[in-house]
């Protein structure tokens, strides 16, 4: 490390006994303000150049054994698009966030009533009647205020899905209608971007990753003919079974599982369906 930036890290970091290998060095929340502020750049850049250094944002420390440096900067770098700020939305946005994706584009027109207070992680009483990505934005500044959050309170539909997913590098659906689904897909796969899959009914769910080129959603889903698990899809199956809490709280997080994945350079295998029965409880990984 050059002197003159080891002097101005040294007066905020912190030596750490763990998690990971041996002491490592840390640096908190106002020390990453602060070298933002002396460096003139961004607090996820400060982060970035902490971790070049294998100096550990305080804020990711726990991450340390799981990620590497290079991976921990890699997710400061990237950018998540979640379409569907709900159930399963909400969930993923607010994980993705902890564990350190940098960007995010959230995209949701419905508005939060009451009958979403029980599975919702983001609906509150006081945010009932809001929109739901609106409040998503709100909600990951709480959490991580480096983060950069493009919101949009509308639609999806295949003229808007271009500037909506531009510059993401993962596309999470967490949406409830088929239609939308395929055509969002779709829309990734032309954009050269992973996308990753999930429904919920009850105490039973789906999730997916689908890389670009796989035809997945289509062997999940034909076209041609209604499956049962198209009732997932369209959510039938949620209407006629109900979604208690747990189940979009797993679901979500296997989704945020893959998405972590993807964004710190692995490339687990694509077309396998993870099938989740909370009541089991059971998890089935099955090739499509």
């Amino acid at each position: 490390m050059p002197p003159d930036l080891a002097a101005l890290f040294e007066p905020f970091c912190v030596t750490r006994e763990g998690p990971g290998p041996g002491p490592f060095q840390a640096v908190g929340l106002e020390g990453v303000r602060a070298i933002a502020r002396r460096l003139e750049i961004s607090p996820v850049r400060a982060m970035v150049l902490c971790l070049e250094h294998d100096i550990w944002p305080l804020r990711f420390a726990r991450n340390r054994g799981v990620f590497s440096a290079p991976e921990q900067r890699r997710l400061l770098e990237s950018c998540a698009a979640i379409i569907g700020c709900g159930g399963l939305g909400g969930h993923v946005a607010t994980l993705l966030a902890r564990a350190g994706v940098g960007a995010f584009t959230l995209c949701d027109d419905d508005v939060f009533d009451e009958s979403n207070l029980n599975r919702q992680v983001l609906c509150r009483e006081t945010a009932l009647g809001q929109n739901k990505a609106l409040v998503a934005q709100e909600e990951l500044a709480a959490i991580a205020s480096h983060t950069l959050v493009r919101a949009f309170p509308v639609a999806v539909d295949p003229d808007n899905l271009p500037e909506i997913l531009r510059g993401a590098s993962v596309v999470v659906d967490c949406l409830d209608r088929l239609a939308t689904r395929r055509f969002v897909g779709a829309a990734a796969d032309v954009a050269g971007i992973p996308f990753i899959h999930g429904a919920v009914a009850g105490y039973e769910g789906f999730a997916m990753l689908i890389w670009p080129g796989e035809k997945s959603l289509e062997s999940l889903y034909p076209v041609e003919e209604r499956s049962p698990e198209d009732a997932f899809a369209e959510g039938d199956a949620e209407f006629r079974l109900g979604v208690p809490a747990l189940t979009p709280a797993g679901i979500a997080a296997l989704q945020a599982g893959l998405a972590l994945q993807v964004l710190t350079g692995k490339r687990p295998d694509g077309a396998r369906l993870c099938h989740l029965d909370i009541a089991g409880p059971t998890l089935e990984v099955l090739a499509l």
